[in-house]
């Protein structure tokens, strides 16, 4: 029964002239197990001796019985939003509430939650997001007569360091357990220092020149103007018509990219150089596409030397099919897009 249905029979006998002991056992005779101790008893035959006694509790000093108030609420924004990562027991000491009320306050009227920062190449420069806006609407305004013919006229590539050993990471070394064993544990491990440099250039078909750097040498501008004029003649050979209905080459902005000896190789070999602005792998096929990929199968794999890890990379590519291929030019528009839509932030 209720705790106020409790104290208004006890009032009542009370009233009555009965006694704490006799109003404990007629309580005791009607509700049983859920009647009040005789302490509860006496303490509210006491109480009801004052016949302006209601039944509610008195109220009582010091802190109010909740704290979740407009006021409280304004100030755990105030200070949540001058420092992200302070803790809930620092918020409840700055303002003395219970961290329970300080978890009410900001679950239930604030929305906020703690969560994981998201990595990103850099922190953007207002000027370095106002030229990825520009730079994306330049491309889309390009594209919008004819996306597919637009895309597949792209040839796209980067250079990636492949690594003799690359640990996997937290989230990929997880192995499932019974409910009785122990929590498995690895060493902490580091890549290896034995690697190579891989240059790859591909298209909504699939890879059309792979290229690895000799060891102890390093991407100069002759070296990738090399490759330019590899490159041209691979595509003549592979696809047919692409060079005579114009090649879009899309690569970074890296200051071996940009030499004049690289630029001519580009002009000479009858390319269009398409824009990308810098700091911007989330609109580069091959970062956020194929080496995401590559990355991941490589992870947690040993190669006793260059050549395996090489042969390794090229098995690798030569089983992926042209649905892949497609699908990471394909997703551009979309990528450019959403950098629009986001005022040039970092997209996932």
């Amino acid at each position: 029964m209720s705790t106020i249905e409790h104290r208004a029979v006890i009032k009542f006998f009370t009233r009555k002239g009965l006694n704490a002991t006799d109003i404990h056992k007629e309580l005791d005779s009607v509700y049983g197990d859920s009647a009040p101790s005789y302490r509860t008893v006496a303490k509210w035959v006491a109480e009801f001796k004052d016949p302006e006694r209601a039944f509610e509790d008195a109220p009582r000093s010091g802190r109010p019985s909740t704290t979740v108030t407009d006021e409280n609420i304004q100030a755990i924004e105030r200070i949540v939003m001058r420092d992200r990562q302070i803790s809930v027991r620092r918020v409840a000491n700055e303002l003395g509430i219970s961290k329970t009320r300080v978890h009410e306050i900001m679950d239930n009227h604030l929305g906020m939650s703690k969560v994981c920062t998201r990595w990103v190449p850099k922190l953007l420069t207002p000027v370095q997001r106002i030229n990825r806006v520009e730079c994306c609407q330049e491309l889309l305004q390009e594209s919008e007569e004819d996306p597919a013919k637009f895309l597949g006229r792209i040839v796209t590539g980067d250079e990636s360091w492949i690594y003799h050993y690359d640990p996997l990471s937290q989230s990929e070394a997880k192995v499932w357990k019974k409910p009785e064993e122990r929590t498995p544990t690895r060493p902490r491990q580091q890549r290896s220092t034995e690697k190579v440099m891989m240059t790859v250039f591909w298209d909504e078909d699939g890879i059309l020149l792979t290229d690895y750097l000799a060891r102890g040498s390093t991407i100069t501008g002759p070296y990738y103007a090399s490759l330019i004029k590899r490159l041209r003649s691979t595509i003549l050979e592979k696809r047919r018509g692409k060079v005579s209905h114009g090649v879009l080459l899309l690569h970074d902005n890296a200051p071996v990219h940009k030499s004049n000896i690289v630029q001519a190789a580009i002009r000479q070999a009858g390319f269009v150089e398409l824009n990308h602005p810098a700091y911007s792998p989330d609109i580069a096929p091959t970062d956020y596409h194929l080496f995401s990929h590559l990355k991941k199968f490589m992870r947690g794999k040993n190669f006793g030397s260059d050549d395996e890890a090489i042969q390794t990379v090229e098995d690798y590519l030569c089983d992926l099919d042209s649905e892949f291929f497609s699908e990471g030019i394909q997703s551009l528009c979309d990528r450019w897009q959403r950098v629009v839509a986001s005022d040039g932030e970092y997209i996932q």
